[in-house]
């Protein structure tokens, strides 16, 4: 069948001659004269005429493919032959006599048997099955046609083009449902991949891929419910990365964001299949440790260790080599909290208990902590105060050359008059205002008070000397801080010269913000001093890669002198750099006759310590350089 309007028919009858008659009728062919006699003993007396009438109806007539059978048992196998190919009938003319196999009502239970949804029409000149017969038999149904013999060509073919057009309905009307329910069942499982990366993006984080926060949190919930009724116990591990806010800042986003992909991946291989790991947020992971031996606390030690080192090895990122660490905050289900929140909070307390003694280290929680945070954000409140408040001042150490017998300059060091309890020292509130970024408003303080302290001292005709001032790391990395420095020059009417700019070898890092920072501070006219040199781990390569104008050799080995021979090969090393490299040399912490001996028969003769002057206020030492 080539198009829509053709169907396969089926004629099951015993009598040849009807199948002729029916290809004749449903074909519209011209009838041989012979077979309009037969007609006329089957049909009636009008099928000729019949023919001639409806010719004009061939046009539009459906075309018909017409199989004939003479016995039921073969009608069924053309049925099934029929629908295995793909190619059903749509309707069947029955007779219900066909001796001597299978009458028309068994024939017609087999076909629907196969099919239910061809049509038929029971051909019979008989009364042996009336109508109620035939549905006590066959059922009620609509598929279902009685014709009486005999009957006219018109009805025939009225009922072939009625029963084959509601066949073709009911076979759109199953295609439709088909499809229907194919787009149906795909858009579902559109539905269904949809609301899984849905909900695979709600608890999972979209840069590492671990579990989010929103998952952490469930799953720990789950951990509490199964630790109470198995009387378990499990791990929480705070993971915080060590000075991640710097190499962000001083490298780019998209390093920081390849850090700590890195990071995750190295986390996910160094778990165990029953353990969990997620991030929090930002650089804070989440390490859930459900092993059987948690309640040992070496096995929990063991655990931290393996974390620190897997963090601790060298990460290559573009061109940059970067080593990186974390701080380790412990918690244990049920002893150091019974909700998530209470096992977050505390193990947050213990890893900035580890951040604090310098990270790369684990803090298991303690109830002391608690305290010790409370005072914390004590300090960091009285801090944001003092600010406000101007309860910060300075003090000035001068400094000197021994050759020349005169100052030749002051640093100018950081104090805090807190109104409870009284002069707080720099170590007790620095470590603090680095921590809260408070350091950035406290510094730009620093700089501008002792540039005005400077230009008052020489508005007031003392002979004009530099001042130097302390740099944390967060104030050389922002943006605008030798912007900052020369608004600060220009309002102070300070000539650059007479600033020095102090930094640690360990805010050094090799990043363009700090060089660019540095290389800009240069250019305004702005000295650059290396404090606490040779106690960093950046080794001397910098020396050769940033304007370093002075050296300044750390403390601690001006107090090994005599004591400490390791120490005075390394200070001995620090004089030949300093005078192989044309830098400038000082030496900070020089406290005794012996030191300053020492440093002067090894060629170093500037000096700064308690056995020339404690730092002073501002108005002894004007008194002091007026003598």
């Amino acid at each position: 069948m080539n198009n829509q309007n053709d169907f396969k028919i089926l004629i099951i009858d015993d009598n040849p001659a009807i199948h002729l008659d029916f290809q004749k009728i449903l074909k519209i062919r011209e009838s041989s004269v012979a077979l309009n006699k037969l007609n006329h003993l089957v049909f009636g007396d009008n099928i000729e005429d019949d023919l001639k009438k409806s010719e004009f109806d061939e046009i539009d007539f459906p075309a018909f493919q017409i199989d004939c059978v003479s016995q039921g048992e073969e009608g069924v196998q053309y049925v099934q032959r029929a629908l295995e190919q793909g190619a059903p009938y749509a309707l069947a003319f029955v007779d219900i006599r066909m001796p001597p196999g299978l009458d028309g009502i068994e024939t017609i239970k087999r076909l629907w048997a196969l099919d239910e949804e061809i049509q038929i029409v029971i051909c019979t000149a008989y009364s042996d099955y009336t109508w109620e017969k035939t549905v006590a038999e066959l059922g009620l149904s609509d598929n279902l046609l009685i014709l009486k013999k005999p009957f006219d060509s018109i009805s025939v073919r009225q009922l072939a083009c009625s029963l084959t057009k509601k066949w073709r309905l009911m076979q759109e009307s199953k295609n439709r449902e088909k499809i229907l329910e194919k787009t149906v069942e795909e858009r579902t499982v559109s539905l269904q991949k949809t609301l899984a990366v849905l909900e695979y993006q709600s608890t999972h984080d979209s840069l590492t891929k671990l579990p989010n926060r929103t998952w952490l949190v469930d799953r720990m919930r789950q951990e509490i419910s199964r630790a109470q009724k198995h009387h378990s116990m499990f791990a929480v591990i705070f993971i915080d990365l060590d000075r991640f806010k710097l190499i962000n800042d001083s490298f780019n986003h998209e390093t920081g964001d390849i850090l700590l992909k890195l990071i995750a991946e190295r986390l996910t291989e160094a778990t165990r299949n029953e353990d969990i790991i997620g991030r929090l947020s930002g650089d804070e992971f989440i390490f859930i440790s459900v092993s059987a031996e948690i309640h040992k606390i070496e096995h929990v030690e063991h655990i931290a260790k393996r974390i620190l080192d897997t963090i601790n090895k060298s990460l290559h990122i573009g061109h940059q080599d970067i080593i990186i660490s974390a701080s380790l905050g412990i918690s244990i289900y049920p002893q150091d909290g019974s909700t998530v929140e209470e096992l977050l909070h505390n193990a947050d307390l213990a890893m900035y208990r580890a951040k604090g003694l310098g990270g790369n280290q684990f803090q298991l929680y303690t109830s002391e902590l608690q305290e010790k945070c409370i005072g914390r954000l004590e300090k960091e409140s009285d801090l944001r105060r003092g600010l406000i408040e101007n309860e910060f001042f300075l003090e000035y150490q001068p400094q000197y050359d021994s050759k020349n017998q005169k100052l030749i300059g002051v640093e100018a060091l950081i104090r805090w008059q807190h109104p409870q309890k009284g002069l707080v020292l720099p170590t007790d509130f620095i470590p603090v205002a680095e921590e809260t970024g408070l350091i950035v408003p406290i510094g730009e303080w620093v700089i501008q008070t002792a540039c005005t302290q400077n230009k008052d001292w020489q508005d007031k005709g003392i002979q004009p000397f530099p001042i130097s001032v302390n740099i944390a790391t967060k104030q050389l990395i922002q943006p605008n801080f030798a912007t900052m420095v020369k608004k600060i020059l220009k309002t102070s009417k300070l000539e650059p010269k007479y600033l020095k700019v102090e930094v640690t070898e360990n805010v050094i890092i090799n990043t363009e913000n700090v060089i660019e920072s540095i290389n800009e501070l240069k250019k305004l006219g702005v000295s650059i001093v290396l404090d606490d040199f040779g106690m960093g781990n950046s080794g001397f390569n910098y020396l050769n890669k940033l304007p370093i104008d002075q050296l300044k050799i750390a403390q601690s080995f001006i107090k090994n002198i005599n004591f400490n021979r390791s120490d005075e090969v390394i200070l001995q090393a620090i004089i030949d750099i300093a005078s192989n490299l044309h830098l400038d040399l000082i030496a900070e912490g020089v406290e005794t006759p012996a030191q300053l001996e020492y440093l002067e028969s090894h060629n170093c003769h500037k000096f700064q310590g308690f056995y020339f002057n404690k730092p002073m206020s501002a108005k002894r030492l004007e008194h002091y350089l007026k003598i």
